[in-house]
């Protein structure tokens, strides 16, 4: 991604890449203010934009309703507040407010939560980073309130999974809505997902936890991602209790991932890992790096042009940015409905190499779930067929859509 001598690259003018790939149309000026007001530093330039643009008549309606539908009200509200402007309607100011109170109750709790959390994990020799939620808003905005959040993300090592189970269920979790994984069962879980969900509402605010132990699914090269992530994690204290920290390359690397997974859907998101690149000591040529080992080149450059696009976001001349293409719907459009399918099989957009993509093929279509085999309960003897019956389970659960995308294939060719 990076050589040893970079060579100088023009990245194109962020408006331009607005112009070509976010539909200008569609761009209102309240879409515009949101894009400012949504970060945590406003520099004076952007900050003198956002005063011409509040200036002038707004629709404050629409500039509430897309601060709650990306989830970035807390980071507008305060930087409304710094603007002080005039003429920001009475019942605007209240609904933001109000907001901002919940948001604050809500990330506090959250808080609270986690380090108790950390403190039973540390306790019982479990290392622990936490990932994205009340960490990210402390790191990045240096307030715990200033970023949306709806539950706890935890990273623990693979090895460490069934007693980090051990210790959530002995603390007042319980399994959200699948039934208790056991001991046996544990392999199982690790071959056929990265992450698990606990709930409790034995706090004053119920919880949901999501235990990782991976970052992608089904993803070429998952196990060496988070071998590598490990390997630079360091010990840290989240509000009081020890746990571990990723590294600002793999704080990158993993918000990215994540991003990705949701197909770049969620301003927030955006905002946070342009916050990263702005704010974190990043070595660029690691990233590098690691993104060629792991073949996540597209899905950097991807993220780092969608990025540049809306928010131009500062990435150092050789760092390769790729304009956002025509399959990728960014903020203000809404994505259009995806299926199941069409969600399984987006992650081969991301795969550069053929052999990569029939790779994530394979796992996706002949490595079965811990659900499929709970379903099916053969015999030990028989494991084998959960490999063979998955395929026929797949094309019985998505035959509608592969004969649509068929029939789409055919009139195309008839069309031609």
């Amino acid at each position: 991604m990076v050589g040893s001598r970079p060579a100088k690259v023009r990245h194109p003018n962020p408006r331009e890449w607005i112009v070509r790939h976010v539909q200008p149309a569609t761009l209102t000026i309240e879409d515009r203010l949101i894009l400012l007001l949504a970060r945590g530093r406003l520099p004076p330039l952007l900050a003198e934009e956002a005063r011409s643009l509040l200036a002038r008549p707004l629709r404050w309606d629409r500039v509430l309703q897309q601060a709650r539908a990306q989830e970035v009200y807390p980071l507008v509200h305060r930087n409304l507040r710094a603007l002080d402007p005039p003429g920001i309607p009475a019942d605007f100011r209240a609904a933001l407010d109000a907001l901002g109170k919940i948001n604050a109750l809500r990330n506090t709790l959250l808080a609270e939560e986690l380090s108790s959390v950390l403190e039973r994990l540390a306790g019982a020799g479990i290392p622990a980073a936490p990932l994205k939620g009340v960490t990210l808003a402390e790191s990045l905005y240096g307030d715990r309130t200033l970023r949306v959040c709806a539950d706890l993300d935890i990273l623990v090592p693979r090895e460490a999974v069934g007693r980090a189970c051990d210790v959530l269920l002995g603390g007042g979790y319980d399994h959200d809505e699948e039934p208790r994984v056991g001991a046996a069962e544990v392999d199982l879980l690790l071959r056929s997902n990265i992450e698990y969900a606990f709930v409790t509402s034995t706090r004053v605010l119920p919880c949901r936890l999501e235990l990782h132990w991976d970052l992608v699914w089904r993803w070429p090269r998952g196990r060496a991602a988070t071998d590598d992530l490990w390997g630079e994690a360091r010990r840290g204290r989240f509000f009081g209790s020890p746990g571990y920290e990723l590294s600002p390359e793999w704080q990158l690397l993993f918000l990215t991932a994540h991003l990705a997974r949701h197909r770049w859907q969620g301003l927030k998101w955006l905002i946070d890992i342009h916050e990263v690149c702005v704010s974190a000591a990043i070595d660029w040529r690691t990233v590098g790096t690691k993104a060629a080992r792991l073949g996540w080149e597209d899905m950097v450059a991807l993220t780092l042009g969608a990025c540049r696009a809306l928010l131009d976001t500062p990435v150092p001349a050789g760092v390769p940015l790729r304009p956002p293409p025509g399959w990728l719907t960014l903020f203000p459009a809404d994505p259009p409905p995806a299926s199941p399918l069409t969600n399984a099989l987006f992650p081969l957009r991301l795969f550069g190499r053929r052999s990569r993509k029939l790779r994530y093929l394979a796992h996706l279509l002949f490595v079965p779930t811990l659900t499929e085999r709970r379903t099916l309960g053969l015999p030990s003897w028989l494991g084998f067929l959960y490999y063979l019956l998955r395929p026929a389970r797949l094309v019985s659960k998505w035959g509608g859509d592969l004969l649509r995308m068929g029939l789409r294939g055919l009139s195309g060719r008839i069309s031609e």
